[in-house]
């Protein structure tokens, strides 16, 4: 099973975050996919999945606020898609740095990389043209959304299909 760990978006925060992506050039997310990863856990065993569940369900993590910086874009020269940036905090740091460990401790081999938290919005599955690029251009550091606190993350089972990407939460959890 293909998975990962992700905060869910709290209502108000989604739906702003869906406005802004209608300024956006690209393939947009939909917006029930749209999260904040903790740990891409990527193929594992369904069994991982589970034990990874209830050791999760234990967990008192403080929730985080989610608070939008700006917009910004991965892929250097040639941007692959564009993202809300979303400020780190303490409780955000430690959410990730838990999460991480108990995947880790439990078996499941994750990546070593920068925490850089966002929400992915668009996808640009070729080069932009001129147009697309100024209109990009002019959205991004543009947002302003309230901050919000984080009031649930889930694991999320990710099915590839022809029409997209599903997400499916398999086991969700309380901030306290």
């Amino acid at each position: 099973m293909r998975a990962f760990v992700a905060i869910e978006l709290p209502d108000g925060l989604a739906e702003s975050l869906e406005g802004v992506q209608e300024g956006l050039p690209g393939r947009h997310v939909a917006p029930g996919n749209l999260h904040l990863t903790l740990a891409f856990l990527g193929d594992v065993f369904e069994g991982q999945v589970w034990a990874l569940a209830e050791r999760l369900a234990e967990l008192r993590l403080k929730a985080p606020v989610l608070r939008v910086t700006g917009l910004d874009m991965f892929g250097g020269k040639r941007p692959n898609l564009c993202f809300a940036s979303v400020g780190k905090d303490q409780a955000l740091e430690a959410v990730r740095d838990t999460v991480q460990r108990t995947c880790r401790e439990i078996g499941i081999d994750l990546r070593r990389e920068r925490f850089r938290p966002h929400v992915t919005l668009s996808r640009f599955g070729r080069e932009l043209g001129p147009r697309e690029e100024e209109r990009l251009a002019a959205q991004l550091g543009l947002v302003h959304i309230p901050e919000v606190p984080a009031e649930r993350f889930a694991i999320y089972r990710s099915d590839l299909r022809p029409e997209g990407v599903i997400y499916t939460p398999v086991a969700e959890f309380e901030f306290d």
